[in-house]
């Protein structure tokens, strides 16, 4: 990634689990806010309270060995957190003061991040347990990497992060950062080699489409191979849907003497 001049970048030799678990319960009590500061970079966005604006979160700027890192040393500290059996996020999104929700689709926010509130990942009403699992560590992506940067920057604003945000700079490092929590390239590659994308998605308990994404990043695969017909529990919600086909309107109805009239009546 390109880098940035005065940028503040994201601590990550060591993870600091006390600093993360205490941003989760901040009331917004931080120095007073720069208003003029990237003032076009803040926007009202759906669902924000009518008080103070939200933002959406700003990018990390790490690489993806500094994204392993903090993973490992996350779980190096907590290791009654052991995520390889495919088990569920609860406990990890509990220990890092990030509550889950669930709402009607459409749904545009991922993970809302209020100034006086614990935050909230916002996952579909209907979804699938193995799709949840990816949507979870991504948002716990943005909250990890991104979240402390920009509050750090914006402290009197509430953050958004959204399924399909403006700049997919920060969405990228938090799906980045899914990808080495869930399947991280060890497990991943000995697995893929004794099952392919079947075993994978089975051990690891996450969507076959995500494997074949994963395998492409890791050139286990190549590029212009399609993966197979992803499954409905395989949707992602990261992707945009294809715009509809708009219908084609009826041909006009030849008239006479001023009404429409079938042909052949």
């Amino acid at each position: 990634m390109e880098s940035r001049t005065s940028r503040i970048r994201v601590k990550s030799a060591r993870f600091d689990w006390h600093s993360v678990k205490a941003l989760g319960v901040q009331t917004g009590s931080r120095a007073q806010w720069n208003a003029a500061q990237d003032k076009k970079k803040e926007r009202t966005m759906p669902r924000a309270y009518p008080t103070y604006p939200y933002i959406e979160p700003l990018s990390a700027d790490m690489t993806e060995e500094e994204i392993v890192q903090l993973i490992n040393d996350m779980m190096s500290q907590n290791p009654g957190l052991s995520l390889r059996d495919g088990g569920p996020l609860d406990k990890l999104c509990r220990a890092l003061n990030v509550d889950v929700e669930y709402s009607e689709m459409p749904n545009e926010i991922l993970l809302d991040v209020p100034l006086d509130r614990r935050p909230v990942i916002w996952l579909p009403k209907m979804g699938r347990t193995r799709q949840d699992r990816m949507t979870l560590a991504t948002g716990l992506g943005h909250w990890l990497l991104h979240i402390p940067k920009t509050r750090e920057m914006h402290p009197n604003v509430g953050i958004q992060a959204l399924y399909h945000p403006t700049d997919k700079v920060a969405l990228r490092e938090a799906r980045i950062f899914a990808f080495d929590l869930l399947m991280p390239q060890e497990t991943f590659t000995t697995l893929w080699y004794e099952g392919k994308a079947q075993l994978v998605s089975e051990t690891l308990n996450v969507p076959t489409q995500a494997v074949y994404d994963r395998a492409q990043w890791l050139d286990l695969t190549k590029a212009s191979a399609p993966a197979p017909q992803s499954r409905k529990e395989d949707h992602d919600p990261f992707v945009a849907p294809a715009p509809s086909k708009p219908k084609e309107a009826a041909p006009p109805m030849p008239s006479v003497g001023g009404y429409a009239r079938r042909i052949g009546s």
